[in-house]
Parts: structure tokens; sequence; C-alpha cells
């Protein structure tokens, strides 16, 4: 038996992707991965009820931790089937408030984001099998051609993001703005790890599920944006193709990280059910190795492919 591993899968897309996934894989263990660990454990109670799933679990982790992380691998190391087919990097934040950081020192958005999800894949690279697949959930926010109404995602340096300097801009656009460029990060992220993996039969892509109303992202936004994300724009889904309900972009996260239709794709940015060009700038390769070397270096991490593999 393989191990599927879903970060941030107690609510929103994450949820719908985990009960999707155990209609979809019923014989692998699935482990939903959470930084609120009873909230875990509930998701995982309610899954099983509605699918009859008997290989579920919640282990904690928190991204915005690298003690955290590197704790979740450990004991994961530990797990009886500790052969990872699948992992889906969902969990994210959008903080709008004044600039928070992590654990560690990072700013909080591209901590967790980014860097997080970055320390987590690599340091569960050793326990991937053969045809592993792996899922970075990004945003069509990281694409200024995209036109979402979000401030344009900015990559300059990415030590810069990790520890950014003083502004005088007002926090929600600067939140934002550090949203779509940790999202941006997340496409060049796959970018980069699939061609380091080009030896191995590990594939990487990236997933954005359109902008989903009533999810945790609008946490910590002002009130009146608040109720618009929660309840106008979930009558709009009707009427815009860009605006999907967590459950059908759940579904779609959960196909394209495990479904035979989608185990040919490598190296691909997926909006919904089709791959598409991601921005100009992810495609940048000064960026890409920039940030490679950059997560690296803040993270401590060093990468090696896994001994398993072969080309």
């Amino acid at each position: 038996m393989n191990s599927i591993i879903i970060t941030g899968a107690n609510t929103g897309i994450g949820f719908q992707c985990a009960l999707k996934m155990a209609k979809l894989a019923p014989n692998e263990q699935i482990i939903l991965a959470c930084r609120n660990e009873q909230l875990g454990k509930d998701a995982v109670a309610s899954i099983g009820k509605k699918t009859g799933h008997q290989y579920m679990k919640c282990l904690p982790l928190d991204l915005a931790s690298l003690k955290s992380i590197n704790e979740f691998t450990q004991i994961f190391s530990k797990e009886k089937h500790h052969q990872i087919s699948t992992l889906v990097n969902n969990a994210g934040i959008q903080n709008v408030a004044e600039t928070q950081y992590t654990e560690d020192g990072f700013e909080l958005t591209f901590g967790v984001n980014h860097l997080g999800s970055f320390a987590l894949t690599l340091l569960l690279l050793p326990f991937m099998n053969h045809n592993a697949r792996i899922t970075f959930v990004s945003s069509g926010t990281h694409d200024p051609s995209q036109k979402t109404g979000v401030p344009d995602a900015e990559h300059t340096h990415a030590k810069l993001l990790a520890y950014p300097e003083d502004t005088t801009e007002k926090a929600l656009p600067v939140g934002q703005k550090r949203y779509a460029t940790s999202k941006l990060c997340n496409i060049m992220t796959v970018y980069q790890l699939q061609k380091h993996l080009s030896g191995t039969n590990i594939h990487v892509n990236a997933f954005a599920p359109g902008l989903v109303p009533g999810t945790g992202l609008a946490r910590n936004y002002p009130p009146f944006y608040k109720f618009i994300s929660n309840y106008i724009f979930k009558v709009m889904i009707r009427f815009n193709p860009k605006m999907n309900s967590a459950k059908t972009s759940g579904e779609n996260l959960a196909n394209l990280a495990y479904s035979s239709d989608f185990e040919r794709y490598n190296g691909k940015y997926f909006e919904g059910k089709k791959p598409i060009k991601s921005s100009e700038d992810s495609y940048n390769v000064s960026f890409q190795e920039d940030l490679w070397e950059t997560s690296l270096e803040l993270t401590g991490i060093e990468f090696s492919l896994p001994t398993n593999q072969t080309g």
C-alpha cells in the first residue's frame, strides 16, 4: 500500500480533493497534513463516513515552521506505509493585514506558500515511489495577462521575498501582491523540480483552481471584501467561467494529482482540467534558478535524487 499526502485538507479545496481522492484510491493510505490536528481528524471522520475509506489519518503539519516540517517527515518515515504515490501541496494563506513572519523569520505568505511546500517536497523525495506524482496548487493571480484584479506578481530576488523591505503601501494590495508572487514561485518551483528530476519517473505539475469563493483565503480581509468573497462571488459562479466551487476545483485537483487520465503530464501548468501557458515571468530561467538556489539556502536543505529511482 502506498500513501497519498494532501496538505491543508481539512477545509475548502483541500477537503474536497481528499474526498474525491478517497473515491479514486480506496486501497491507498490517505494522509491529511493539517496545521489544526483536531480539524484534520474531524475531516478524516467526515470523509470516512461519506466514502467508507478505511485507510485515512491526519498528521500535524505547520508549513510556517521548518521544525514542524521536519517533524512531520520523521513521523511519516515511521509509518508502515511510507512509500508515497502522490503529494498534493494544497495548503496556502493570503495575509492582507500587517506584515507577519514565520517561526523562522520569513515573510508569512512566502514562507508558507513557497518555502514550506518547497521544504516538505524535498524532504519527502526519498519516500517517493517509482511513478510518484507531485502537484503544487498555484493561482491565476500569478499571471498579469489574466487580469484577475490582483496586483501583479513581482519577482526580483528571492531573499527580498523572504525578508521584504518596509513599505508605506496599504496592507491589502501588498498582501495580494505577495500572494500572487508566492503562486508564481510555486510554478517556477515546478519547472525547476521537474528539471532536477529529469532522470526519474516522478512527475511534477502545477494547478490553478480558479477563483473559489468562501475559502479560508479571505479570512483576514476587511469585512466588506470578505462579504463579497463569501457571498456575492458564490452567486457569480454560475455566470463566470473563471469561478469554481470548492467541490469542482477539489475534484479537478484530485484528478490531476492521481487519475490515470493525467499520468502522462509532467512540468505542466493546469487551469482546471486543461494545461495552459503560465505567465511570461514563470519561464524566466534566471528567476527560476535564483528561487531554487535561494530556497535551498534559506531552508538548509540539500537536494538529492531519490535513491530508489531509475531513469
